[in-house]
């Protein structure tokens, strides 16, 4: 799409600040404020990378506008972007600006993108100099992009304030040598200054069997370590210590006398 284009594309989609930009329900437990900071650089990592993608420019493309409806998002450097299978997690196609290729004028097609769209999935070609880092980061901070890094590079780029990983995934449908897949139980982890709280994870499927995105309820929630600390006026039960036993003794009942009449008589080893 020509320059002159994405800049009155920009005009069109110019709104108010807004605090988080929505996302696929079952990725709102993992991050902050239940959405994505407009402006932000998020970093994607794992081996799911691709598909934590997918699932992110579906959920802005379909509720990421300022109406509520739906956002726009560009797609840079990553021709094996799957819109068949974003359309299945709830992705808008008409939502979507794609560039395979950008070659060597990469930051060029990036900041005209970062001008007109909600977000921009990228995948760097190579290490990012610092000067296109400088003036990527100021333009998304500018229009409210949230810049979303993949691929080898995603790394290296600074001032990444979220990260998010994609891990355990585990595919399921196979059976004994054959079958289909029919979905995957993956981990999604929050990290950096932005997430909320240090390490929060989500268990979803990615896809589902229905190829849609959600959470995973089978999974359990990890254990949490309780303080060993007693609030003020709560009962206390301080267990009683431990006497020594006394020697036992054995009694001896006399045939006279009835059981349990009598007294006891210690047996020694000579009467025995």
């Amino acid at each position: 799409m020509p320059e002159a284009a994405l800049r009155d594309l920009s005009a069109v989609l110019e709104t108010a600040p807004r605090d988080t930009v929505p996302v696929l329900p079952a990725l709102r437990p993992v991050l902050p404020g239940g959405g994505l900071r407009p402006g932000s650089v998020v970093g994607l990592g794992g081996l799911g990378a691709a598909s934590l993608g997918l699932a992110l420019v579906a959920g802005v493309s379909r509720h990421g506008g300022a109406d509520g409806t739906g956002g726009w998002c560009g797609v840079v450097g990553v021709p094996d972007f799957g819109v068949a299978a974003a359309a299945g997690m709830g992705a808008a196609p008409e939502r979507l600006l794609l560039v395979d290729d950008p070659g060597d004028r990469w930051p060029d097609v990036v900041a005209a993108l970062a001008e007109a769209v909600d977000l921009i999935l990228l995948c760097p070609p190579e290490r990012p100099g610092a000067a296109a880092v400088r003036r990527l980061s100021a333009l998304a901070r500018k229009h409210g992009c949230i810049l979303t890094l993949t691929g080898p590079f995603a790394r290296a780029w600074p001032g990444t304030r979220l990260r998010l990983r994609l891990d355990e995934a585990a595919w399921h449908g196979l059976s004994d040598g054959h079958g289909r897949l029919t979905g995957r139980r993956v981990q999604i982890t929050a990290e950096g200054r932005d997430a909320p709280g240090a390490g929060r994870t989500a268990h979803l499927w990615l896809p589902a069997p229905d190829g849609t995105v959600k959470p995973d309820e089978t999974a359990r929630p990890p254990l949490e370590l309780v303080p060993d600390t007693v609030s003020a006026g709560a009962p206390v039960h301080t267990p009683r210590p431990l006497t020594p036993h006394s020697p036992r003794t054995t009694t001896r009942h006399h045939a006279s006398q009835p059981v349990g009449t009598g007294a006891a008589v210690p047996i020694s080893p000579a009467s025995a």
